[in-house]
């Protein structure tokens, strides 16, 4: 796995393969030419480069699929930033990248130059904004004007390879209640910084001001991403719950926190591993769902995949076929990883989920459940909200919320869902954050 975000398979599989003449060794502007077409979906310019293997990928629609997810999830080229930079050679292989301006995301496209010239992968990341040193733990930085009802501590989670984080802690009476916020998939910051939006830092300010403690910490791929791909084994433990269960022990020892009162909230991924750190650990007072999937991650991969084909506009229905082909092959091999060619780390990762069943681990839960979603949530669809609801009915502890208005970052938004609207800046709504407190107050008020 690339530890990027799960919504795109592209994302999951970058071994896409390109072929060209041995001109491209000597010649940038091939380069250039390459990457203009991918990222403009023109598939004749990349068949007639192409390799066998990779003329294949055009034929079955794999190709157009990793397109189609790129340009969803980051909008059109605007521009080619710069020259093509050598990076690496390694077994005769030699990537170069290429920066990219997209519209709501700048890229890094790699490109991999076998010893005949030949084109033999491609791939995009993300270009990360670098973060500032972390203070010392436990240097406080007080908020003013509108901020000025909370206090922000940095801190560090866990005694090796620590992670940085943020404790939000209200200027109420301690000690506090405390909720520990748990990142969806890809390498998120502290914040879950998503384009334009930071919902983690919104509902951490928004809790604060209503007498709730918070924790939010960079996640272990975004802080130490090279460790994560030179592992020769990853399971989601290794990317989530260990970090949670480091995060529970921290705030236990924290004098203004409640070691009773320590909520885990989830968002997506992270709401649907709490079954399972809940099986680890018995501290937390409950746990809060927020657009958890009910179903199978690579059920939930083909659910986006479909949404976002049946969207799209510009391609034509031929490609949108052999697109959807592709995705469906590509979701089996992730619910079905064993014997597959899956590089390693990959391989143990969808091992792990392949047999993880989080509705039937929430039934053994018995402290509070809260789930909230989004009915503008195409990421996780709402029908998901209703199968935790069928799955938990009659369970007197648990809560469910639907929101609208609201999509899968639980921002609002109008008009038809889709990624386009994350590079448009806004704000957790404060129902969100009141819904979370009742919650969390009937509960206290219970026992």
């Amino acid at each position: 796995m690339m530890f990027r975000r799960q919504i795109f398979i592209l994302l999951l599989f970058s071994f896409l393969i390109f072929a060209q003449g041995t001109e491209l060794k000597t010649d940038p502007e091939r380069f250039q030419t390459l990457c203009t077409a991918f990222l403009n979906g023109n598939l004749d310019t990349l068949f007639f480069h192409s390799s066998p293997e990779m003329k294949q990928t055009i034929k079955n629609g794999t190709l157009a699929l990793s397109i189609l997810q790129i340009s969803t999830m980051f909008g059109k080229l605007c521009s080619l930033e710069g020259k093509p930079e050598k990076v690496t050679t390694v077994n005769g292989i030699t990537i170069f990248v290429q920066a990219a301006k997209l519209e709501r995301q700048n890229l890094n496209c790699f490109l991999s130059i076998d010893p005949n010239g030949k084109l033999c992968g491609f791939y995009v990341r993300p270009q990360q904004k670098k973060t500032e040193w972390i203070p010392p733990a436990g240097k406080q930085k007080i908020k003013t004007g509108a901020e000025s009802s909370f206090v922000e501590r940095e801190v560090k989670i866990g005694k090796s390879s620590s992670l940085p984080g943020t404790l939000t802690l209200p200027r109420g009476k301690a000690p506090y209640p405390a909720v520990i916020l748990i990142h969806g998939s890809g390498p998120n910051d502290r914040d879950e910084t998503i384009q334009a939006n930071k919902p983690f830092r919104d509902l951490a300010g928004l809790l604060a001001e209503r007498n709730i403690a918070v924790l939010r910490y960079d996640k272990r791929t975004f802080v130490y991403p090279k460790e994560f791909r030179n592992r020769s084994s990853v399971t989601i433990d290794d990317e989530i719950v260990n970090d949670v269960l480091e995060a529970v022990d921290f705030l236990r020892n924290i004098p203004e926190i409640d070691p009773n009162a320590i909520w885990l909230l989830g968002h997506s991924l992270g709401g649907m591993m709490l079954p399972r750190i809940a099986s680890k650990t018995a501290v937390p007072a409950g746990y809060l769902f927020v657009a958890a999937p009910a179903t199978s991650l690579p059920d939930v991969i083909e659910e986006q995949g479909i949404y976002l084909l049946n969207q799209n506009s510009s391609l034509p229905e031929i490609e949108k076929k052999r697109a959807l082909d592709a995705l469906r092959k590509q979701t089996e091999i992730l619910k079905n990883p064993a014997g597959t060619s899956l590089p390693g780390p990959m391989s143990a990762y969808w091992k792990d989920l392949s047999t993880y069943k989080q509705i039937t681990m929430a039934r053994k839960i018995k402290c509070p459940m809260l789930f909230l979603q989004g009915k503008r949530d195409f990421q996780v669809r709402p029908h998901h909200l209703e199968l935790w609801k069928e799955a938990l009915h009659g369970l007197p502890h648990c809560r469910f919320i639907l929101y609208d208005d609201l999509n899968h970052l639980m921002l609002p938004g109008k008009g038809t869902p889709g990624m386009a609207e994350y590079a448009i800046p806004s704000k957790v709504p404060a129902k969100v954050a009141d819904d979370i407190v009742a919650f969390l107050r009937q509960r206290e008020d219970a026992n």
